[in-house]
């Protein structure tokens, strides 16, 4: 998954906390700023699952993903997405805006109600987030 809200997803890297309690650390996550939905990376996703379910096995409880990934495979996923800067505060794009917009004309056209209960939401959402940062540009000017 590159995309949520209808934005492309920026990378980070963060430890990974699996179910049983094992911790996996440098995992590359792909995150929303707009809502922030964190997903793996797709690219690593694979090994980050085998790993775990690996390490659970054995009983270790603490690993890197760079133990069985080379830094050059993670290095490669922070090159595909914009980097991550916590100081961002979330934004929504007009192109994002319009995704969401044809998403609910189609889930409009398939008469799939949930569906258009959810894009509505998500639009709700993205609106407020598009007048909370339009009220801190104003603030700031």
């Amino acid at each position: 998954m590159d995309f949520c809200c209808g934005a492309t997803m920026t990378a980070r890297i963060r430890p990974l906390h699996s179910e049983r309690g094992m911790l996996l650390t440098d995992v590359p996550f792909l995150v929303c700023r707009t809502c922030g939905q964190a997903v793996i990376s797709p690219a690593l996703e694979t090994q980050v699952t085998m790993y775990v379910h690996h390490c659970e096995t054995d009983g270790v409880k603490q690993a890197s993903l760079l133990d069985i990934v080379d830094e050059l495979q993670i290095q490669d996923v922070l090159l595909d997405y914009p980097s991550f800067d916590s100081r961002d505060i979330p934004t929504v794009s007009e192109e994002q805006m319009d995704h969401m917009l044809d998403v609910w004309n189609f889930a409009t056209l398939l008469g799939d109600t949930e569906w258009v209960r959810e894009v509505k939401d998500t639009l709700l959402f993205l609106h407020q987030v598009l007048m909370k940062e339009q009220s801190l540009l104003q603030e700031s000017s």
